[in-house]
């Protein structure tokens, strides 16, 4: 009888520990940069661990903001995180973005932004200081994706302007 209490607890320990790792915090962000030729939009997308989002968003917005429930939390999220991505292009003129909106799937958050795709588009100039004012171990992950050839870029809290070069246009 012992035995079996001694596994019980021992079983119940572990799942409250497995519980705690599912909710700890990643401190990254993924951001992915389309090029569509289809629509000659340039498609970007940020793509956020919910939970850490939810951290986040009950600091830098409101203590009672709800990410998962309430749409005007996540539209509030959404306009913090555009806020701290900007992207310049090759002259270092600031790109025009336009938000189109978010999304919840599974466990991230999305947020989508766009811009139309101009000519002489070989690389730009990228900052996203997203999160990293909370935590400075936030590493901010960039993809440039153009005719299937993807470029990537980490941005940490010491960096400022980050030049990214990208594919050619296909002739």
């Amino acid at each position: 009888m012992r035995q079996l209490v001694l596994l019980l607890l021992s079983v119940i320990g572990l799942s409250l520990l497995a519980g705690q790792a599912h909710g700890h915090q990643q401190k990254e962000a993924y951001t992915s940069i389309v090029f569509n030729q289809r629509s000659g939009m340039l498609e970007i997308q940020h793509r956020f661990y919910l939970h850490d989002a939810e951290h986040a968003a009950q600091q830098v917005i409101d203590s009672n903001a709800d990410l998962i429930s309430d749409p005007v939390s996540r539209e509030a999220f959404a306009y913090y995180a555009i806020s701290t991505f900007s992207m310049q292009d090759q002259q270092q003129h600031p790109l025009t973005l336009t938000y189109v909106g978010t999304e919840l799937q599974g466990k991230y958050l999305w947020v989508y932004q766009e811009t139309p795709i101009t000519t002489n588009m070989e690389g730009f100039y990228l900052k996203m200081t997203t999160l990293q004012e909370l935590w400075s171990e936030q590493t901010n992950h960039i993809n440039v994706e153009r005719n299937k050839h993807v470029t990537s870029a980490r941005l940490h809290i010491a960096d400022s302007w980050h030049y990214i070069e990208v594919a050619k246009a296909s002739e």
